[in-house]
């Protein structure tokens, strides 16, 4: 059988069959990303096709006020201002965070390290958008500088670092008629010490069905020669949206944990029916609860709360 690169796992993961427990998720709502600037970060995903979301500017940054101190445990005075980007034909939002007004520390995971996350970003034509990409400031990653073949339904891709060194893949479906380098689709992925241990947390705790495969030949557009990749995808029942989870074996890696407000953090929004229920699991997995009390309430009856999961990745959790 022949094997599936990242972006075809990423981008077209099917459910697996299983039996889940009665699952507390509800879908996965959004990828965020921790930014130095947001007016830079808004220019390079402006450029590839990524507009604001119920806004027609970028606004200016705010003092926190005491609960949402609370939320993202940063102290005191501290500034705070986002976007939200909508990408065409994707069930999920990007939101950009840039805090201010206090200590940062960049952080600048290898690909392959524990901590670092992949958006996958659909085009209609793969050397359009990087050539788009690197005049916004994108240092490309894949081995040779240029796209690679793919396989599965993914006839070539390219690896790309944004200027806060996010990861970016640009994969070109095959039978998709030719286009422009503008995204048409999305998804994203996390990197984890192990994969299936990831994904059985949120089967077991969440109920995300799982399903879980090896990747060949993926490492040359990902600038990791001969690593070995293994993924598992775990998708919410009744959604179509795929969190992938993927390991590196044969290459050094270097686990990586940055705070909410760093620029390089990442973290990925879940919607649950029971916020108490969802940090009581993360807490009596391993991880921990991030915001003071588990969760705040950012008016009427929703209730927000960050925590850290038993593989390291923040998660916002969100109960309306």
């Amino acid at each position: 059988m022949r094997a599936l690169s990242v972006s075809t796992c990423l981008l077209f993961a099917t459910l697996a069959h299983g039996q889940p427990t009665p699952p507390n998720a509800v879908r996965l709502t959004k990828y965020i990303l921790g930014v130095a600037d947001l007016d830079r970060s808004y220019a390079f995903y402006h450029a590839l096709g990524l507009d604001l979301d119920n806004a027609t500017a970028l606004g200016r940054p705010n003092t926190l006020p005491d609960m949402l101190l609370k939320l993202v445990d940063v102290p005191a005075g501290t500034k705070f201002r986002n976007m939200m980007l909508k990408i065409p034909n994707a069930p999920f939002a990007v939101e950009v965070t840039e805090f201010s007004n206090l200590e940062l520390r960049p952080v600048k995971p290898r690909i392959q390290d524990p901590g670092a996350s992949l958006l996958v970003l659909a085009v209609g034509d793969v050397d359009a958008a990087l050539a788009i990409a690197k005049k916004a400031g994108a240092e490309v990653v894949t081995t040779g500088g240029a796209p690679v073949a793919g396989t599965g339904r993914a006839a070539r891709a390219v690896t790309v670092k944004d200027p806060d060194g996010y990861y970016v893949e640009f994969a070109q479906p095959r039978g998709v008629p030719p286009g422009d380098g503008k995204a048409m689709g999305a998804a994203f992925g996390s990197v984890v010490e192990d994969s299936e241990k990831a994904a059985a947390f949120y089967r077991d705790q969440f109920g995300f069905t799982v399903k879980t495969s090896d990747l060949a030949d993926a490492s040359a557009n990902l600038g990791t020669p001969g690593a070995q990749i293994r993924t598992a995808s775990a998708t919410i029942p009744g959604t179509d949206l795929s969190w992938v989870f993927f390991d590196f074996k044969g290459v050094d890696r270097k686990p990586y944990s940055g705070r909410i407000p760093d620029p390089g953090a990442r973290a990925l929004g879940l919607q649950v029916h029971d916020i108490d229920a969802a940090v009581a699991a993360v807490k009596a997995a391993g991880g921990v609860s991030i915001t003071q009390g588990g969760s705040a309430r950012l008016g009427g009856n929703g209730r927000v709360g960050f925590v850290r999961d038993p593989s390291g990745i923040l998660v916002e959790l969100a109960q309306p």
